[in-house]
C-alpha cells in the first residue's frame, strides 16, 4: 500500500483510523476509499430488468424484451441504463405464447442460444425435434432452419443470446439441444462457492463466448468479490431465490428476471450473495480476455481450505451460550467472548480470542438492584446500557441511566449502579487493562449516544459511526469505543487486520450479516466476532433487511506498539 493511500485511509476515518495501518497483505482487502461517484463506475447503468424494456417481435410470434442492448460509445460510461453491450449483440427475455408456433428461421452472420425459463414446447429442424422445458439449452448456429412450437398450457418463456460470428470460425453443421438437469456438476468451488455446470462452452460451437451456464448458491455463501478487465464481457442472470449482489462499493437486490454485467475497468468487484434459508439459482455467461486487476479489487480467489484458513466460527460468540456469574456484587454477567492465553490465531476453544482486554460480557442489573461499591484495580471498566433505566454514583456525582448511555470507569475511581426501574438493566460490558505506564482519570466519563452527532457516514464504505470514548478521553490500551449503524441494502468494505490489532463487532439491533474470511454468518443481537489478526482473513458487515442494522464496536492495535 503507497503512502499516499495510508494517508487516504487515516483522513477517511478523520482522527481516529478504523483500519489497520500495516501494509495488508495482496487480496486481504477491497479499495478502501468510499464511493466517489467521479471517478466510480455508476453500478445501476450496468443492472437491467426485462420488465424495463418494451416489446418486439422476432421469429415471426416470440415476443422479445431488451435486458441489455449494445454499447456505441465509452463502455465505461453508458448513455443509458442496459446499453452494455460490447461483445455479445443481443440479450433478451422471449415469450413464446400458448398454442403458438415460430415461422421458420435461418440465421445469418450470428447465432442464438435459447435457455428455457419455463413451460413445454419443442423445436425442429432438419427433420428432427426435441423437446423444450425448464433448463434445457439450445444452440442454434447459422444457415439451420428451424421453428419453436409452445405445446403447453402455459407460455414458453426463455432468456436469448446472440453471438456475432467471427471471422474464421466454423459453426457447429446441426442445432446442439442440452438438458442441464442431466449435466454434471462443473465445480462447487468456484470464485470460494460457486456451484455450477458448464450447459455450452467452446469447444461445443459457442462462437466468441468461452462458456455459459447455471450457477447455483447454497445458503448463507457468497461468490470471491473480484473484477474484470478491458475485453471481459461477462453477464449474469437472476433465476431464483432471494439474492443480493456487491457490484463496485454498493450492493443491489438481484430478482429473478434481472442482469447485470461487470464494467471491464480491471477495478469494480462483483459478487453473488446468498444471505437466505433457501438455495437460489442464477445463470452466467462469458466472453474472456487476459485479466490485469487493479491493485484492491478482489480478495484471495483460492476456495476455503480448513488447513491452512481459520475456523472462523472460533472468533464468534454470544452471550446467551456462556453461564451467568455475579460481579459487582448483584450484576450478572455472562461472557460474549473470552481470554485466549495462547496463539489468537489458534484459540483453543470457541469464542476464547481475546488478548488485550480482560473481559468482554453482556451483563443484568435486576430491577431495584443496586450494585455494591466497586473500585477497579488493574483494568478499567468500559459500560453501553442496552435496555432499562438507573442510575450512576461516584463521589457526589449521580447520572442517570437510560439506553445509549456509555461511561467510562477509570482505574481507582469506585462507583455503584442502581436500576430504577420495573424491567432489568442490560448492558455490554468491556474491561481493559491498565497497561504500565498508563495514567488513569481521576473522574467517570459518560456520553449520550443519542445527542452525539454522527461522525462519518463513509468509513469503510458505509459505515456510519458515532464516536463515544476515544484514547484521548481516557482509554488505556483501546483507542476507540463506539457505536456504529449500516443503513439498509449496503454492504461495507472487506478489509483485514495484522498482529497487534484486537476488533470486536457486537450487534445491538438488526438483521446482520457479515464476512468473515471467505464465508459469511448471521450476527443477531447479543453475538460478537473477532477479526482473526493474520493480515489476511477479511471482514465486512453487511445489511440486506429494510431497517438499519446497529453494532457496538471497540478496537486497538491501528496506532499501538503490537
Amino acid at each position: 500500500m503507497s503512502k499516499s493511500a495510508i494517508i487516504i485511509a487515516f483522513m477517511l476515518c478523520s482522527s481516529v483510523p478504523l483500519i489497520s495501518i500495516a501494509e495488508p497483505l495482496p487480496y486481504s482487502q477491497l479499495d478502501v476509499k468510499p464511493l466517489d461517484p467521479a471517478k466510480d463506475i455508476e453500478i445501476d447503468l450496468f443492472i437491467s430488468h426485462w420488465q424495463e424494456s418494451m416489446p418486439g417481435y422476432s421469429h415471426g410470434s416470440l415476443v422479445e424484451r431488451d435486458i441489455f442492448t449494445r454499447n456505441e460509445g465509452d463502455p465505461m460510461a453508458p448513455k443509458r441504463r442496459g446499453t452494455v453491450l460490447t461483445e455479445v449483440k443481443r440479450f433478451s427475455h422471449a415469450i413464446l405464447g400458448v398454442n403458438t408456433s415460430t415461422i421458420p428461421v435461418t440465421l445469418t452472420d450470428e447465432q442464438e442460444i435459447f435457455y428455457i425459463e419455463s413451460g413445454s414446447g419443442v423445436i425442429s429442424s432438419g427433420g428432427k425435434t426435441s423437446l423444450l422445458y425448464e433448463g434445457i439449452g439450445v444452440l442454434i448456429p447459422p444457415g439451420i432452419e428451424f421453428t419453436m412450437t409452445n405445446t403447453g398450457d402455459e407460455q414458453l418463456s426463455m432468456y436469448v443470446i446472440v453471438e456475432p460470428i467471427p471471422e474464421g470460425f466454423t459453426p457447429n453443421r446441426e442445432i446442439l439441444v442440452r438438458d442441464e438437469n442431466v449435466l454434471p456438476m462443473y465445480t462447487s468451488t468456484g470464485h470460494w462457492t460457486h456451484i455450477n455446470k458448464r450447459l455450452f462452452r467452446q469447444e461445443d460451437g459457442l462462437a466468441i463466448l468461452v462458456g455459459m451456464g447455471p450457477v447455483w448458491f447454497d445458503p448463507m455463501t457468497m461468490g470471491q468479490p473480484h473484477s474484470h478487465s478491458e475485453g471481459v464481457e461477462e453477464i449474469w442472470f437472476s433465476l431464483k431465490g432471494d439474492i443480493h449482489i456487491l457490484l463496485g462499493k454498493e450492493m443491489r437486490k438481484f430478482p429473478p428476471g434481472t442482469a447485470y454485467k461487470i464494467p471491464p475497468d480491471s477495478k469494480t468487484p462483483h459478487s453473488t450473495i446468498n444471505a437466505s434459508n433457501e438455495r437460489v439459482k442464477t445463470f452466467w455467461l462469458m466472453k474472456n480476455a487476459k485479466h490485469t486487476p487493479e491493485p484492491y479489487s478482489q480478495l484471495d480467489p483460492n476456495p476455503y481450505d480448513p488447513s491452512t484458513e481459520p475456523d472462523i466460527d472460533m472468533y464468534i460468540g454470544h452471550w446467551m451460550e456462556s453461564s451467568p456469574r455475579f460481579t459487582h456484587g448483584s450484576l450478572i454477567e455472562r461472557d460474549v467472548l473470552t481470554k485466549c492465553d495462547g496463539d489468537p490465531l489458534k484459540p483453543p476453544r470457541k469464542g476464547a480470542v481475546l488478548k488485550y482486554v480482560n473481559r468482554f460480557v453482556h451483563a443484568t442489573l435486576m430491577e431495584h438492584h443496586t450494585t455494591i461499591p466497586v473500585t477497579p484495580t488493574g483494568e478499567q471498566e468500559l459500560f453501553y446500557i442496552l435496555t432499562g433505566t438507573g442510575i450512576l454514583k461516584s463521589g457526589e456525582k449521580i447520572y442517570e441511566l437510560y439506553p445509549g448511555i456509555t461511561f467510562l470507569v477509570p482505574e481507582g475511581v469506585e462507583f455503584t449502579m442502581t436500576n430504577t426501574c420495573d424491567e432489568p438493566m442490560t448492558m455490554y460490558m468491556v474491561a481493559e487493562k491498565a497497561i504500565e505506564g498508563f495514567k488513569p482519570g481521576n473522574k467517570i466519563v459518560i456520553r449520550d449516544e443519542n445527542t452525539e452527532p454522527y461522525h462519518t457516514s463513509t468509513a469503510h464504505w458505509v459505515n456510519t459511526n458515532k464516536w463515544l470514548i476515544k484514547k484521548d478521553e481516557g482509554l488505556s490500551d483501546l483507542e476507540l469505543f463506539l457505536t456504529v449503524t449500516i443503513m439498509p441494502e449496503n454492504f461495507a468494505q472487506p478489509h483485514s487486520h495484522g498482529e497487534g490489532v484486537e476488533e470486536i463487532w457486537c450487534t445491538i439491533s438488526g438483521d446482520v450479516k457479515f464476512l468473515l474470511g471467505k464465508e459469511i454468518r448471521d450476527l443477531p443481537p447479543g453475538a460478537a466476532y473477532m477479526i482473526p489478526p493474520d493480515g489476511k482473513t477479511p471482514h465486512a458487515n453487511f445489511n440486506v433487511s429494510e431497517k438499519p442494522a446497529k453494532f457496538f464496536y471497540y478496537g486497538r492495535g491501528w496506532n499501538s506498539p503490537k
